[in-house]
């Protein structure tokens, strides 16, 4: 009773790590993109015809694809704003960083490398990278993690 709290283990800060590095990632690309797609093709050097971009709001499909695009975005965002939470409490979090680290990630990664074949951009290839580092780092870390979380120790 009393005295210091236990140290977290170096497996649990390398989890936590990893979690804090796809929180900004996610916080960074969904806040970008939610604030403005055209600032964010600009970043990637995407060019962007004005004409088109002030065209959308006129063709329905294309004004539907862009606002759920931006919606989705804004839960990227809020999604990297949530990974704070398994840094307090990696263990109660846990199912968190399986989603989040791992089942997002992974589709995510599929569908970049996909659709990479089809439009070689830069930006598609840095997200294609991005998503699977981020699952490869998550899985790494859950599995590293795996014996302490059978023991409860954080």
């Amino acid at each position: 009773m009393g005295g210091f709290p236990e140290m977290r283990t170096r497996k649990t800060n390398f989890l936590q790590t990893v979690i804090l590095f796809t929180g900004i990632i996610y916080i960074l690309t969904g806040g970008l993109f939610a604030l403005s797609p055209h600032l964010f093709g600009n970043i990637f050097s995407l060019e962007i015809n004005e004409d088109w971009f002030n065209e959308i709001p006129k063709d329905a499909f294309i004004f539907m694809v862009l606002t759920f695009s931006r919606s989705t975005s804004c839960l990227l965002l809020s999604i990297g704003l949530s990974m704070v939470l398994p840094l307090f409490d990696p263990l109660k979090y846990r199912g968190m960083v399986y989603f989040t680290g791992v089942v997002f990630p992974l589709l995510s990664a599929l569908m970049f490398t996909i659709n990479t074949f089809t439009n070689a951009s830069g930006a598609m290839i840095l997200y294609a990278v991005l998503f699977w580092i981020i699952l490869l780092l998550t899985s790494t870390a859950l599995w590293i993690t795996r014996g302490t979380v059978k023991s409860g120790i954080e």
